[in-house]
């Protein structure tokens, strides 16, 4: 007996711990549990191999599935915005980059995050032709001094200043830029090496030294075919076109530009672009329902709060008009009493006649005005609580009456009093 008592106390006792960790386990078994690293590799495979339209299903996927955390969440926005700028849709990469930094700036002041915001935004003005927005952010970049850089952007925020140096016509420090780019991109990502070759075409172009410019575009198609990369072919392929034209080459242009048509037609950029768009209009619609729904759920949520309060006030308002009528039957029953009371106080006990027989009735008159109605009552068949309902009385008072009745009239029951009147 002693141990079942003792077993339903700590069942009692550790069954709000229980419950709580058995919310903690459902909870991590839904998470999401996102890598980060890893989801950014995957995207940059998949956009590097054209698949742009597969990062965006998979982004777009986690991005309404409510499991990310805030950080996961930026991050998910932020490889959205690299994916609109690989197909050149700047408005929608900077749309992005808009939505990850609104998130961001809650992050801590180290994350990374913020510091690849900030080179994305400098790229995505940069490609657009946005050049002094592209400046303004570089010039940012610097004043933060980032201790975490990561070689392959610097060598782009490089590549951007060098190109600015050409636009000014300063061939010296454009060339001395793109060098510096090429070095670190040597090392932080080969095949990325194409697009620090076709600024450095540019500038050899300019200076008229085509057999540089020629010699970087060989080597620049060499790589991005051993790369895998036909978004560079392309774009190696479409700047020599655009050399030769500038330099009244135009057999060779006319040669470069049939590979270009060729490369276009195998990219089908504007194709791919238009199937994003359809895609992430789709999910805009998706989120637009699910954010309908939470509405619509918050207002049937609120209106039934409020239908259970006005439950809850008309039902105390009731019960508490009830307890009042209650309290004031009572306080006149308690009077009522008071005067039998009093009534049966002023009466001779010898006139009372209590005997065993039909002229027991006799005695009716010894009772008061409320006990004859409530006798009448009686001989009518009616209930304790009917009689009760009748004379708006509580049940309690009506049995008082009756022994009172029973006593006066020497009677032992109901059964009883109707042997009687009968």
């Amino acid at each position: 007996m002693e141990m079942k008592t003792f077993a339903q106390h700590m069942n009692k006792k550790f069954t709000p711990y229980l419950t709580i960790l058995l919310v903690v386990f459902v909870s991590f078994l839904n998470a999401q549990n996102l890598n980060i690293n890893s989801l950014e590799k995957e995207i940059i495979k998949y956009n590097r191999e054209g698949k742009h339209t597969l990062s965006q299903k998979k982004l777009s996927d986690l991005l309404f599935s409510g499991n990310l955390t805030k950080e996961e969440e930026a991050n998910v926005l932020f490889y959205m915005a690299t994916t609109y700028r690989g197909v050149t849709d700047y408005m929608m990469c900077i749309d992005y980059l808009n939505k990850s930094a609104a998130i961001a700036k809650d992050l801590p002041t180290d994350d990374v995050l913020k510091m690849k915001l900030d080179y994305e935004y400098a790229f995505a003005y940069f490609d657009n032709k946005e050049y002094d927005k592209s400046q303004q952010v570089m010039d940012h970049i610097a004043a933060q001094h980032y201790s975490q850089t990561i070689p392959e952007d610097q060598s782009y925020i490089l590549m951007q200043q060098g190109y600015l140096f050409l636009m000014s016509k300063d061939f010296g420090n454009a060339e001395k830029n793109y060098n510096e780019a090429m070095e670190i991109m040597k090392t932080a990502n080969y095949c990325n090496l194409p697009i620090v070759y076709v600024k450095m075409m540019d500038l050899y172009s300019r200076k008229k030294q085509m057999q540089k410019v020629e010699s970087l575009y060989a080597e620049s198609l060499q790589i991005s075919k051993s790369c895998g990369i036909l978004k560079y072919e392309t774009y190696v392929a479409s700047e020599m076109e655009k050399i030769y034209k500038e330099n009244n080459l135009l057999d060779k242009a006319y040669a470069v530009g049939i590979k270009v048509d060729s490369l276009r037609k195998l990219e089908d950029l504007d194709n791919r672009v238009s199937e994003m768009h359809i895609i992430d209009k789709k999910y805009l619609e998706k989120k637009d329902l699910q954010e309908n729904e939470a509405v619509f759920s918050e207002k049937i949520g609120v209106l039934l709060i409020a239908l259970i309060l006005l439950i809850i006030i008309g039902y105390s308002f009731f019960r508490s008009r009830s307890l009042k009528i209650e309290k004031v039957k009572m306080k006149e029953e308690i009077e009522q009493i008071k005067e039998d009371l009093n009534s049966y106080s002023q009466k001779p006990q010898n006139d009372v006649k209590f005997v065993n027989s039909e002229s027991t009735l006799l005695n009716y008159d010894l009772l008061t005005e409320r006990q004859k109605e409530l006798l009448r009552l009686m001989a009518d068949g009616l209930s304790n609580k009917e009689i009760a309902d009748k004379l708006f009385i509580t049940e309690s008072t009506v049995k008082y009456h009756i022994k009172n009745i029973y006593s006066i009239l020497d009677l032992k029951d109901r059964k009883d009093f109707f042997k009687k009147i009968r």
